[in-house]
């Protein structure tokens, strides 16, 4: 998950380090035409943090639509334990798990990295098991994926101690990968991209760094999964990288917070801008939120709710969870709503089949992981917990399944040494 948070590795890797992937190769969707690479006069990098507008008062909301409490039971384990994996699922109503991390295996006297994997397996919800299913490319762990028209699975980033500045294209029926081929102009695709699957099907690459994280572009590419080809698309307002990305009913992709880069330091965005993929010379519009945006849900009705990350402190890695708010893109405004129950950072938001969205994971202002479950309630613009007792683990996946379950698997509880095989099925 790409996340406001950076991570210092200052360890030295000892014996068992993971296995290299299978060798790099052409993309079988084609070979990609050359495209303009995103160069320093393309490339905006802000000085100083946005000024968020004043705390609005929440508005009164009508009394929230009943829901009965959720059930959380325990599912079948995975092949492997692991966390920081990417989750699909198919139009077969089948979830892949890629990559992620795995436990350290051999002798480890001085401090160790967990490697990272290539594995990929599938979880059947017809016959509720995990199987093998082949492999990626690369090793990569928090990269981010998404499942293309033509059933393929795009692949994107990710890394583990060093990032992996590819992308690759996965086939779930042969269980192999091949890396896409990039035109000779660009060197490498930026890291902390976000990626947006597009109307027509090709894929938006907004932001990132292509540059190690000294600095943030604003640029955005065009990638057509049909031909392989690059293209340049519209720039962004504000330099960002690790932003969620929402397409919206009329075309249109909301980037949602993020943070920018300079020096090394990363400052967290409290704005949001829409891009234009149909008009690639245009720029995109940049608005104002309340707070640092963190997740960024699509509601039933063509507008987003944006949860808050709350006051970003770099020191201690925790802040106050901020205003919650539904951002309307027929007219451009933001409209405070809750609060949540139990204010949180970095959780993880799924909209369900009702049209209400479920929150779960995160931690509050001192860092605790949380166990509960809240729905948020579009008509009311209300927050209520629905379960309690969720696991209080970190880089879990989770995926709504065809029959309105989500599947929650892998983790851990924040030990380096405690990743989980374990999996849950939330029923709201």
């Amino acid at each position: 998950m790409g996340s406001i948070f950076f991570l210092l590795l200052a360890v030295v890797a000892c014996s068992g380090t993971a296995t290299p992937g299978p060798t790099a190769v052409a993309s079988s969707s084609g070979t990609a035409t050359p495209s303009q690479i995103p160069t320093a006069s393309r490339t905006v990098v802000a000085t100083t943090s946005p000024t968020p507008s004043p705390t609005p008062t929440l508005s009164p909301t009508a009394s929230p639509r009943p829901m009965a409490p959720a059930t959380l039971k325990t599912g079948p384990k995975m092949t492997i334990a692991r966390e920081g994996q990417a989750a699909v699922r198919l139009a077969d109503g089948r979830v892949l798990i890629m990559g992620g991390t795995v436990p350290f295996v051999g002798k480890c006297p001085m401090a160790c990295i967990e490697p990272a994997t290539a594995s990929v397996e599938v979880y059947n919800p017809r016959t509720g098991k995990f199987t093998h299913n082949g492999s990626l490319a690369e090793a990569r762990s928090d990269a981010k994926a998404l499942l293309l028209s033509d059933s393929r699975v795009l692949v994107v980033g990710g890394g583990y101690g060093a990032p992996v500045e590819t992308m690759e294209i996965y086939n779930p029926a042969t269980g192999t990968s091949n890396v896409v081929k990039l035109p000779a102009n660009l060197a490498s695709l930026p890291e902390e991209a976000e990626i947006a699957l597009l109307a027509n099907g090709r894929v938006l690459i907004a932001g990132g760094s292509y540059d190690r994280d000294e600095s943030t572009s604003n640029a955005t590419l065009i990638f057509d999964p049909a031909s392989g080809a690059f293209s340049d698309g519209p720039l962004m307002a504000k330099a960002r990288e690790g932003a969620p990305a929402t397409l919206l009913d009329d075309g249109r992709v909301l980037i949602a917070g993020g943070e920018y880069v300079k020096g090394g330091y990363g400052v967290a965005n409290a704005s949001v801008e829409l891009i234009d993929p149909s008009n690639p010379l245009s720029q995109s519009t940049l608005l104002m939120t309340q707070d640092y945006p963190g997740t960024s849900t699509l509601l039933s009705d063509g507008r987003v709710l944006i949860t808050e990350w709350g006051s970003y402190d770099s020191g201690a890695g925790c802040g106050n969870p901020g205003v919650s708010e539904i951002f309307d893109p027929r007219t451009e405004s933001f409209t405070p709503v809750g609060p949540m129950i139990t204010p949180r950072t970095g959780s993880t938001a799924v909209k369900i089949q009702d049209g209400r969205v479920l929150l779960f994971g995160g931690v509050d202002a001192s860092c605790a992981a949380l166990g509960t479950v809240e729905a948020f309630d579009p008509d009311s613009g209300t927050f209520q917990v629905v379960a309690t007792g969720f696991p209080k683990i970190t880089d879990f996946s989770a995926t709504l399944l065809g029959d309105g379950r989500i599947l929650i698997a892998g983790g851990s509880n924040g030990a380096w040494d405690q990743m989980t095989a374990a999996s849950w099925l939330l029923e709201p």
